[in-house]
């Protein structure tokens, strides 16, 4: 039965002086020597008290990628499990896991265990059942949570077991250590006899640079990694025309940009995979097509995707809701907390995406269920908003979020990027992107606030961290104020406006700004001019200079 350090022994044996990870600008490990240091690395943690089934944090950063295989495998030769802390925890963080999952041993850069240790295979009982790492979910809209993975579980990625060598497509990414798909790449490619080009952190010259000089066959990023390409300055990105495949996780397709992406890699077709930390290696994939251009795919291999209504009836195609995936003939994962625990039914587990089916048995994502916003008793997907606005030819992504509201209970806020460069972006305000979303929306899913932004705020795997956005929603306090955010509301036909929301950003421009200054002049009463209303551009703003004109 075969495990996880079984992928690195047929490939060093295979090909033992082809390159297995190559760090940009750090250093090269052949497979020979992965798998040698390994094994020496696998008898210090075992003379320092490791043993089968204990835990061990491996806590490295991108500048640590070979290293990083070594601690790995050596880890999981041992019988032993691999927690997957990367860089991204603080020390604070990293005390609270050590403790609270009774962790035997951490593990950092520079800890060389195996110096001077017999580079021979070591004998140690692992079965594909057992335990082979934990890795830990995003954390975007709570705490991450680890996720236990089996030999077996992992393993049934793999789509076959060569005998003998084969031809190395070099597979480069930018990925952060420890993520799902990182670790899906860094299998795939020990599996596959391929070298893994590593880049420390994403930056559009170098990761460029590297794929031009490695001669990549293949490229994984994430949308935020594609969009930062098309937003590189002029001669920043070196043609990239050895790349045949385009690979993007994490997050649906960037579609936007999608035609933009087509001449930074010329010779490439584009691949989307759906998975979750939760549901890997269940997944489903697709290769971008403009006439679908929001279709996320079709299982892969053994994989199943079913959809269920509030009873967990399982849905017909064209009615949404929640999505559930399943790996035919691998175990599904579990939560390293007790406390705890995965939704799984009868090999299912659910994603906590909603979506439904077309007719071919193709996926189509809406939101997630945790990010439905609740306007007035309206329940309404911001992943859908999400995909209206990116429609616009002006749009390159948008993140769409709730804040609360005193009436209507919660709000839907966008906070959008432009394209940059696009003929289409020059001129496009806020007012625009949301007649555009009135065209296709109902009124409560109508974002009632639009921020043109510069970038949005993500995590290191490049996932938008929705609670990092700033979409608090200030109640009008006084009267006068009240008086004038109805005013507002009803010109910028818009369901609130807040104290201190940006006239700009909601909607405003001066043909508002002189209906909203005739309209309180001859409502409340007050001596107020189009000039105001542009050089106080918030309800509290506005309200501050009426009491100030007209004291005594």
């Amino acid at each position: 039965m075969r495990t996880v350090p079984d992928l690195l022994r047929r490939s060093a044996r295979l090909v033992p002086d082809r390159p297995a990870i190559v760090l940009d600008g750090g250093g090269t490990l052949t497979f020979a020597e992965l798998e040698a240091r390994s094994n020496a690395f696998a008898r210090g943690l075992r003379e320092r008290g490791v043993g089968h089934g204990d835990r061990v944090a491996l806590a490295f950063g991108g500048t640590a990628w070979p290293q990083y295989a070594i601690a790995y495998f050596a880890t999981l030769k041992l019988g032993a499990v691999a927690l997957l802390a990367g860089a991204r925890f603080g020390e604070d963080e990293l005390t609270r896991i050590v403790a609270g999952y009774r962790v035997a041993r951490i593990v950092r850069p520079g800890d060389d265990l195996g110096a001077g240790l017999p580079a021979e295979p070591l004998v140690a009982a692992v079965a594909p059942g057992d335990a082979a790492e934990v890795v830990f979910t995003s954390g975007t809209t709570d705490r991450p949570r680890g996720v236990v993975a089996t030999h077996a579980n992992l393993l049934r990625a793999q789509v076959a077991w060569p005998s003998a060598p084969r031809a190395n497509q070099p597979c480069a990414h930018a990925l952060p250590v420890g993520s799902v798909a990182a670790q899906a790449v860094l299998l795939t490619c020990v599996g596959g006899q391929h070298t893994l080009l590593a880049a420390a952190a994403f930056a559009v010259p170098e990761f460029t640079a590297m794929v031009a000089r490695e001669r990549a066959v293949t490229v994984c990023l994430v949308p935020a990694m594609g969009h930062w390409l098309v937003r590189a300055a002029p001669g920043e990105a070196t043609p990239m025309p050895s790349v045949k495949g385009v690979s993007f996780s994490g997050a649906p397709l960037p579609v936007p940009i999608m035609a933009d992406l087509a001449p930074v890699f010329p010779n490439a077709a584009f691949h989307n995979f759906y998975t979750s930390t939760e549901t890997y290696p269940a997944r489903v994939a697709t290769r971008f097509d403009p006439e679908r251009p929001e279709a996320v795919g079709r299982p892969v291999g053994s994989s199943a995707v079913r959809v269920t209504g509030p009873g967990g009836e399982t849905l017909p195609p064209g009615e949404s809701g929640e999505v559930w995936l399943r790996a035919g003939g691998a175990p599904p994962r579990a939560l390293l907390d007790s406390e705890h625990r995965i939704d799984v039914a009868d090999g299912w587990t659910r994603t906590g995406d909603l979506g439904h089916l077309d007719a071919d048995g193709t996926l189509y994502l809406t939101g997630r269920a945790s990010d439905v916003v609740i306007v007035g008793g309206f329940n309404v997907s911001t992943g859908r908003v999400e995909q209206i606005l990116t429609r616009h030819p002006a749009v390159a992504e948008a993140a769409v979020c709730g804040t609360e509201h005193p009436v209507l209970g919660e709000i839907v806020a966008a906070f959008v990027v432009l394209r940059p460069g696009s003929p289409h972006a020059a001129g496009t305000t806020a007012t625009d992107l949301r007649r555009f979303a009135a065209e296709h929306l109902t009124r409560p899913e109508v974002p009632a606030v639009v921020r043109l932004v510069d970038d949005l705020p993500r995590n290191e795997a490049g996932k938008v961290v929705k609670r990092e956005l700033p979409a608090e929603f200030r109640e009008p306090g006084t009267a006068l104020e009240r008086d004038l955010a109805a005013v507002w509301a009803e010109v910028l036909r818009i369901d609130a406006v807040g104290a201190t929301d940006n006239f700009f950003e909601i909607g405003g421009d001066s043909l508002a700004a002189t209906r909203i200054a005739a309209t309180a002049r001859e409502r409340l009463g007050v001596d107020v001019d189009t000039i105001a209303v542009l050089e106080a551009p918030s309800v509290a703003e506005l309200a501050q200079y009426i009491l100030e004109r007209n004291e005594p």
